[in-house]
Formats: structure tokens, sequence, C-alpha cells
């Protein structure tokens, strides 16, 4: 062994930072860091928990709103569509569509035609 020169011995790094465990009265003991770990990663499953969550309601309230954007497309559609059907339903417009076939409209009333047993 040298005699000449002492050896340095390794000094443990602060726990905390720059803050020393004795300043604290921090004692940190592997059955303690050991007896931790279980709820350690309890605390982390839910915290992946929580972020999963907050995903799944995020995408929900997003597709709320698109379906609330399609309906009220197609709430306007089909106003439109009812609109043109009610029109061209009506007895004038009937009248003038017949007429472009080369048909006329019978002006006479209609015979009832009774048979006696």
């Amino acid at each position: 062994m040298n005699t000449y020169k002492k050896t340095e011995t390794e000094e443990k790094k602060p726990l905390l930072g720059g803050l020393s465990g004795a300043k604290l009265n921090l004692s940190v003991k592997d059955d303690l860091a050991i007896k931790v770990i279980p709820y350690f990663l309890f605390v982390t499953v839910l915290g992946v928990v929580y972020i999963s969550n907050t995903f799944y309601a995020d995408r929900k309230v997003n597709r709320k709103t698109e379906l609330s954007n399609e309906v009220k497309l197609l709430r306007v559609d089909y106003g439109t569509l009812k609109f043109d059907y009610i029109q061209a339903s009506k007895h004038q417009e009937m009248k003038r569509r017949v007429k472009q076939l080369g048909m006329i409209e019978n002006d006479e009333p209609v015979t009832v035609i009774k048979i006696k047993d």
C-alpha cells in the first residue's frame, strides 16, 4: 500500500441536489426505498389513467362537436329538400310540367259510373 499519498474516498452525492441530507435530517436507507416502490408505481399508474382519461374525454368532446355541426348541415338540407318537394307538388307546377309533355288538363267534372245489381 502507498504510504506517501492518501487515497481519496468517494463522497456520496447529496440527496435533492445541492441540499445535503444532514441539513434536512433525511437518511435514505435501502429498505425504505424498497418500501416506497409500490406507492410510486401506484401513483404512476394513477397518472397514466388520468392522462388516458383526459385524452378519451377530449376525443368524445371533439366527436360531439363534429356530430352537432353535421346535424346542423343536415337540418338545412332537409329544409331545402322539403321546400323543393312542396313547390314541385303544387297544382300550378304540376300543370306546367304536364303541359310540357303535350298533355292538357281535363276541365270537365269527373263522371261517376254506377253499376246496378
